[in-house]
């Protein structure tokens, strides 16, 4: 295990955050469940199925406190479904407790999902309700009454959101002004539930203790930063933004990479354990360093995009430094993206309007990160104005899938947002086609993701692969849009 394993850090999918909350509740009823028919057996006509049953809906429940993706949420769905046939297919058609507890686990599922289910494990529990029905060859008032429930339950899944859905088609369809697209992307926001705010930048521990390593291991975490900081072992690789519209490469983000002699661990693990060592703003500003470089060196007509956190932008030091790498520059800060994330945008909106506005007017440009994550602060952008919003990867990835149709309608909403004001919408974390086929259709101009290009060395070139023919492109909504086909890294 590396120094880094043991420190603990959040994950990147806060999609599964928000679902916390009900899928412990349904891994309390598995496990309830498994006590109750093991000191009550005679509860359940075949009290293994049943404990099986039960142990199924816990285990699988775990998944949505440890599935890396969301989109694994419907095979977990699917298969906890399948309990229903242990626990009730299997049984007779007297109610009871642990009858009860299945549907305490069904209503807990269809709220970790935010009112989603899969149509297959619909099915599943349908199918379940049906056998003792075919069994017995009758139907009891109790049973009736456990099944109209749990019909009724089903029934009701997405119809808020799909209500919702509809209302905020029209808001688009009808909106006059950016304010109003703001507010139905709000309410869109709330609809997706993609996760709650995380804990963001908490106060380091007293004197920068590091938990969980030895003295001998926190010294050697700490002279790894000091030469961090210093620039030593500190790199940085740039993943392209393409304009559909023209199919040039409009801008770089660039990306910080560490290596430090026998020491493992991603970039996020590098910046939590920064945050322990109460040199979060430090080691930023050492990243800021080297990606200002980069801005000397870019292509031509391109810009480069730098990722800092609202506090530490506001800090006098990186002022400073900004102001300073500035006048090197022949042209000023013009080129340079600065990218905020909406979490730490909603902390300090309006002191930070008041500090980018110097920047601004040399040339800079401000960036909104992670739009649609959750944080709730969509309507607090009008405050900074930002020339780019940024959607967060998990209302990009598999909206080709996404039934429902609520982040669909959360992309549409802020690009007509965005549009109104004059910024662009950056669509981030794109792995396939079909996603970039939706959003270029919901009409994203900027595209970002290893299907254009993996981070690499300054300066990657966008992967052939949308040199692909565009044929089956909808022309619906993007008619203005250039082909697939022109699709081309800048030169």
């Amino acid at each position: 295990m590396s120094l880094f394993e043991r420190i603990p850090i959040e994950r990147d999918d806060e999609a599964l955050r928000a679902r916390r909350t009900p899928a412990w509740t349904r891994v309390a009823m598995g496990v309830i469940g498994v006590a109750l028919l093991l000191f009550q057996p005679h509860l359940l006509a075949h009290p293994v199925f049943g404990i099986a049953g039960f142990a199924l809906i816990a285990l699988t429940s775990l998944v949505q406190l440890r599935a890396p993706r969301s989109r694994w949420l419907a095979l977990e769905e699917s298969i906890s479904a399948l309990a229903g046939v242990l626990i009730v297919g299997l049984a007779s058609q007297r109610v009871n407790a642990p009858d009860l507890l299945w549907l305490v686990a069904v209503a807990s599922g269809v709220l970790a999902r935010g009112g989603r289910a899969h149509w297959f494990g619909r099915a599943i529990i349908l199918v379940s309700l049906a056998l003792p029905i075919v069994r017995y060859g009758s139907l009891s008032a109790e049973y009736a009454a456990l099944c109209v429930a749990t019909i009724g339950l089903l029934l009701t899944i997405g119809r808020l959101t799909r209500e919702l859905n509809e209302l905020l088609k029209q808001a688009r369809l009808q909106a006059d002004s950016a304010e109003t697209l703001l507010l139905a992307g709000d309410i869109a926001a709330r609809m997706s539930d993609r996760g709650e705010s995380p804990a963001g930048d908490a106060a380091a521990s007293a004197g920068g203790e590091l938990p969980g390593l030895s003295v001998e291991e926190a010294a050697r975490t700490r002279d790894a930063f000091a030469r961090l900081i210093a620039g030593e072992g500190l790199s940085m690789v740039v993943q392209p933004i393409v304009d559909v519209r023209s199919g040039s490469v409009h801008a770089y983000e660039a990306l910080a990479r560490f290596a430090q002699p026998g020491m493992e661990g991603s970039p996020l693990h590098w910046f939590s354990v920064a945050q322990e060592l109460g040199q979060r703003s430090e080691l930023e500003r050492a990243c800021l360093r080297a990606g200002l470089e980069l801005l000397a060196e870019r292509p031509a007509a391109t810009s480069v995009s730098i990722n800092l956190s609202a506090p530490v932008l506001l800090e006098e030091a990186t002022m400073a430094m900004l102001e300073q790498a500035g006048a090197r520059l022949p042209d000023d800060l013009s080129g340079l993206i600065i990218e905020i994330t909406e979490e730490t945008l909603v902390h300090g909106d309006m002191e930070l309007a008041n500090a980018i506005e110097p920047l601004r007017a040399r040339g800079a440009r401000l960036a909104v990160d992670d739009m649609g994550a959750g944080y709730s602060g969509l309507r607090q952008i009008t405050t900074v104005h930002p020339s780019y919003l940024k959607l967060d990867r998990s209302l990009v990835s598999g909206i080709d899938a996404d039934g429902d149709g609520e982040r669909a309608a959360l992309v549409a909403a802020l690009a007509g947002y965005s549009e109104q004001v004059g910024g662009l919408l950056i669509a981030e974390g794109i792995e396939t086609r079909e996603e970039l086929l939706v959003l270029r259709r919901l009409g994203v101009p900027l595209i970002q993701g290893y299907y254009l290009s993996r981070p690499g060395v300054p300066w990657p070139q966008v992967s052939d692969a949308l040199l692909a023919s565009s044929a089956e492109l909808a022309p619906a909504g993007a008619a203005e849009m250039a082909p697939l086909a022109v699709l081309r890294p800048a030169a």
